[in-house]
């Protein structure tokens, strides 16, 4: 089972549509989103009957997707297999030959150690930095990074993107 099948797959793609095919005005309420909510949020809170336990992680997911989703966006964001942990090596460039990763390793490090609020945070100054960089990325992947405090799925991601930089500008300097 892919990470498209199952429900945080489901409602975060659902989501990532939504706000492709909402006005500016809603993908803006969504993007500057506090502990209130904004229209995008509550629809879809009320399509996935989402609990009040719920709603924190699913407003944070909804509010990281607008701040990734261009006010003038007709598409998602998804791409399949372009995992989050991953863009933040080559800031959505899959084929980026990287000596620094765009995310720090440090910053890595205090992401996948904080937890609770503090975790969303840190996700959301990540999400806001590859923002900058009109990213496409596998919306699951975000979505699970919010929900799953273990980041072994990010760091996994983040490092083999990262060694395969690596190796890539090794083979090509060896050849120099």
């Amino acid at each position: 089972m892919s990470e498209t099948d199952t429900i945080v797959g489901q409602r975060a793609l659902a989501i990532a549509k939504a706000l492709a095919h909402a006005s500016s005005g809603d993908k803006a309420s969504a993007r500057r989103m506090g502990p209130e909510g904004a229209p995008v949020f509550w629809r879809m809170a009320a399509r996935f009957g989402l609990s009040p336990a719920e709603e924190p992680a699913w407003r944070a997911i909804t509010k990281a997707l607008a701040l990734l989703t261009p006010a003038s966006a007709t598409e998602s964001i998804h791409q399949d297999k372009r995992w989050f942990g991953a863009v933040l090596v080559d800031g959505g460039d899959p084929h980026a030959r990287l000596e620094t990763p765009i995310f720090s390793e440090a910053r890595l490090a205090r992401l996948l150690a904080s937890r609770g609020q503090a975790r969303r945070d840190a996700l959301e100054r990540a999400v806001r930095t590859l923002a900058r960089k009109r990213v496409t990325l596998d919306v699951p992947s975000l979505a699970w990074a919010y929900i799953n405090d273990n980041g072994q799925e990010i760091a996994r991601a983040y490092y083999q993107r990262l060694d395969n930089s690596t190796r890539t500008i090794e083979k090509e300097t060896s050849h120099v």
